[in-house]
């Protein structure tokens, strides 16, 4: 009887006598006080260990490369005797050939899941989707089941075999057949973020993401800045003066306040607070912030309504509230300030039609809903408004250490400011005087 000492097999120290092993022998062993290994003497390198909780485990011991390694088979009864000498023989075989089966174990340990997209971006739905606002969900889910599934059919393709050639063929067709470069854009966007999702979450057999080498559109959105001058400001205002409620208010307040489209037609009657106590600060005689109250009136955007997840408060000049009171007789039972007009208790989910209108029917064959948000931050940039102001207004994060750890100071005051100067200013286009703007003063 010889003693083993091994430090990666989990025991101590272990007799490891020399036996010629048999069905019976191995079925009648008991746990022993501490454990034991028995060398097979038919199977060289074949080892039984037997635990002290009396579990009994055939192993493969050999050596490779200079040194010892062990190869686990598995547990008797599963696995029988003559099994286990049967597989100690193909492992004997692996080893003369080169191959460490311990080494080609560990490969074999992790199998990817052979996916196909449809489940895949069926996972993604469930388990990502949900964490995005509203908005952004539907669009990511449309792009999937109608530019993916339906367009392109990739439902049954086997991730796996998807490579950049059939990312580039749905990006293509978009952009050069359908003239939809942003879109192309966007699909690319999602495309990317489910199989970054199916990488580092589903552990998709795949090495890397197929959309890395493919273009990104230069005649996208990102390079369109357009900005409305005053005489289109005042032709669209007048177009909007001959569509019915609440379509044209809620075009106007689109340009007076600089807010999101999804966001304003999603705005509620109970969102809006009036002569709510806000706070501005001051400079006192002894150089110190001072809080001072104002009253204001305040639409407050819920964070699960908003593209960035954050609650965002707007303050709402004179001009935007009488646009707004103006609606109540006819939205003011309704949860919905721009409740839709085909579907009663539900807020306005399309104005396409009419923008359509005003492309054809008017000199600003390029409107899009977007500009307007780009050319209120335009204008009030024009007006020496604060960047920061703006960033505030439009709900974006703002940049640097400041931004991000001190914002004990909510800027409504200025916020405010700047838009009772937009509004005055509108007001100046579409009366068509140019004269200077006013400056509501808080307090």
């Amino acid at each position: 009887m010889s003693d083993y000492w091994s430090g990666n097999s989990g025991f101590t120290k272990k007799y490891m006598p020399e036996k010629k092993l048999t069905h019976r022998f191995v079925k009648g062993l008991q746990a022993s006080k501490m454990p034991i290994e028995y060398y097979d003497e038919n199977e060289s390198g074949l080892i039984l260990r037997l635990s002290k909780t009396g579990t009994k485990t055939f192993a493969y011991r050999y050596r490779f490369a200079g040194k010892n390694r062990r190869f686990t088979i598995g547990q008797f009864p599963e696995v029988s005797l003559s099994d286990a000498r049967a597989r100690v023989r193909e492992l004997k075989v692996e080893v003369n050939n080169g191959i460490d089966p311990q080494e080609e174990k560990k490969k074999r340990k992790y199998k990817p899941k052979e996916l196909t997209f449809k489940e895949l971006s069926a996972i993604f739905s469930k388990q990502h989707l949900p964490k995005l606002a509203e908005r952004t969900r539907d669009e990511y889910q449309r792009i999937i089941d109608v530019e993916l599934l339906e367009k392109h059919n990739w439902g049954d393709l086997y991730v796996s075999e998807m490579t950049d050639h059939h990312v580039r063929e749905v990006l293509n067709h978009k952009a050069f057949e359908e003239d939809a470069f942003t879109m192309a854009n966007r699909i690319r966007s999602t495309i990317s973020k489910i199989f970054e999702f199916g990488l580092k979450n589903v552990g998709i057999k795949l090495q890397a993401n197929p959309v890395v080498n493919t273009p990104v559109f230069d005649q996208g959105e990102n390079v369109r800045n357009r900005v409305y001058n005053e005489d289109e400001i005042k032709e669209l205002w007048e177009y909007w003066e001959t569509t019915p409620e609440p379509i044209q208010t809620y075009y106007k307040i689109l340009l007076l306040t600089g807010q999101r489209r999804t966001e304003t037609m999603q705005m509620k009657w109970s969102d809006i607070e009036q002569d709510k106590p806000c706070k501005r600060i001051e400079i006192g005689e002894d150089g110190r912030p001072k809080p001072k109250a104002f009253l204001a009136d305040i639409w407050t955007i819920p964070e699960e309504n908003t593209k960035s997840n954050r609650q965002h408060e707007v303050p709402l000049p004179e001009m935007v509230m009488k646009l707004i009171e103006k609606l109540k007789p006819m939205t003011g039972k309704s949860d919905y300030v721009f409740e839709s007009p085909r579907i009663d208790g539900q807020p306005l989910n399309s104005v396409k039609s009419t923008t359509e209108k005003i492309q054809d029917e008017t000199s600003v064959k390029d409107f899009r809903l977007h500009d307007l948000r780009r050319t209120v931050a335009t204008k009030l940039e024009e007006s020496l408004v604060d960047q920061i102001v703006i960033q505030k207004i439009l709900n974006h994060q703002v940049e640097g250490v400041t931004g991000r750890h001190y914002q004990w100071y909510n800027y409504t005051d200025k916020k405010l400011e700047a838009l009772n100067r937009w509004s005055w200013r509108v007001k100046s286009i579409i009366s068509g005087e140019k004269s200077e703007a006013k400056i509501h003063i808080l307090g």
